[in-house]
């Protein structure tokens, strides 16, 4: 299954892109190939596709979440870019990079409990798109972080 899954999120139509992030959300599947692929949804062009990636990184566990960053901020899911000017590639690489710490770091604050009010306010670089999604998603979010904290609860026990 996992490999129809993947080539929903190489398909250069976004909304099949959407449903791969969509897909993982509700299944948990999670695995090498697909960390690569979420990354590389992190950083679409395709503000829905990105957010929805974003909102994953919240709701995942913490072991998938932690594996998942790692490989973002190692360089997963770039592009190769191919320009004349070094300089050039230089300059999209950076924003690329920029870009996935970002949205990182806006997992990072959903999952510590963070409103997306505040974060949107000290972010102004983010697209305001990608915010108001994860606003629609707040309830989501809450519920999420409830039952990751009512499973460490659990976890730690008498």
């Amino acid at each position: 299954m996992a490999d129809v899954v993947i080539k929903l999120a190489d398909d250069p139509v976004s909304n099949c892109r959407w449903r791969f992030v969509s897909y993982v959300t509700n299944s948990r599947l999670y695995s090498d190939a697909i960390a690569d692929r979420l990354a590389a949804c992190l950083l679409d062009l395709d503000l829905y596709v990105r957010a929805e990636t974003i909102f994953w990184a919240v709701v995942a566990n913490d072991k998938n979440f932690a594996h998942f960053s790692e490989a973002v901020l190692t360089g997963a899911g770039t592009m190769l870019y191919k320009f004349r000017n070094p300089e050039s590639a230089g300059f999209w690489r950076d924003s690329e990079r920029k870009r996935a710490t970002r949205g990182i770091e806006i997992a990072q604050r959903l999952r510590a409990g963070e409103l997306v009010a505040s974060i949107r306010e000290s972010m102004p670089e983010e697209d305001s798109f990608s915010f108001d999604k994860l606003a629609s998603l707040s309830h989501a979010i809450k519920r999420a972080l409830e039952r990751r904290a009512a499973e460490a609860g659990a976890a730690i026990g008498p």
